[in-house]
């Protein structure tokens, strides 16, 4: 799911919450505890929010990144240093369009290796803007 159908998403749990109207007794029975109506839209209702947690953070975790930086040679191939952080990410996938002393965009996962350092596997290069700015 993509964050583009959260709102609508957001929208339809709202409308349930909403239109989830408790049953009244006609009789006046004296009926004790919740009615049948309000215990429906109490499920419903947190049904909904576990639904919209779960989304969420699967589309948290499986979310591809972008990242803007200056790539440069490194020991292992390229590495890039993030504009926002400076952070320095060693650079795996698909990097056979990338050139050293650019300034690009890259699509991708972070990633961990073996010792729990942070690296970048390239999907796609989304823009190269040139060389890089020092």
């Amino acid at each position: 799911m993509k964050i583009a159908c959260l709102p609508r998403t957001f929208v339809v749990l709202i409308l349930c919450l909403v239109l989830a109207v408790p049953a009244t007794s006609q009789s006046g029975g004296g009926h004790i505890g919740p009615s049948n109506g309000e215990i429906v839209g109490i499920l419903v209702g947190a049904g909904a929010a576990i639904a919209v947690v779960a989304v969420v953070t699967y589309h948290k975790k499986h979310a591809h990144r972008t990242i803007v930086g200056c790539v440069s040679p490194g020991a292992n191939g390229f590495t890039l240093m993030n504009n926002k952080d400076n952070q320095v990410y060693p650079l795996s996938g698909d990097t056979a369009s990338l050139k050293a002393n650019e300034q690009v965009a890259l699509k991708g996962k972070k990633l961990k290796d073996s010792n729990g350092k942070p690296t970048f596997q390239v999907e796609a290069l989304a823009k190269d803007y040139g060389s890089c700015h020092l």
